[in-house]
């Protein structure tokens, strides 16, 4: 082999290593894309799932008050001797139209 053909193959080859190299970059890239945009999504998935449980708890803790609450005025009309006329009804919280007639 004569010195001009091996200072072609030699080109080759190096030609050969970069393209690898770069394809090899260009992979681990892409790989560390795809997992800083999942981990952002996830984080986002999951903040979205705290906000439901919040309101959740929120909507939870607004019931229990007004059980509370029932039972109190129950209790205070009763201390008072105050009786009910008739069938007492409670009003639930997306009906309160009727408290502003």
């Amino acid at each position: 082999m004569t010195y001009q053909a091996k200072k072609i193959w030699k080109a080759y080859i190096w030609a050969g290593v970069l393209c690898a190299g770069f394809l090899a970059a260009g992979a681990l890239y892409i790989y560390g894309v795809n997992a800083a945009a999942v981990h952002t999504l996830a984080i986002e998935e999951g903040r979205k799932r705290i906000t439901r449980a919040q309101e959740e708890v929120r909507m939870l803790e607004v019931e229990r008050a007004h059980m509370t609450v029932g039972s109190w005025l129950e209790q205070r009309a009763q201390e008072q001797n105050l009786y009910a006329a008739g069938p007492v009804h409670f009003v639930p919280r997306q009906d309160a139209s009727v408290a502003r007639k």
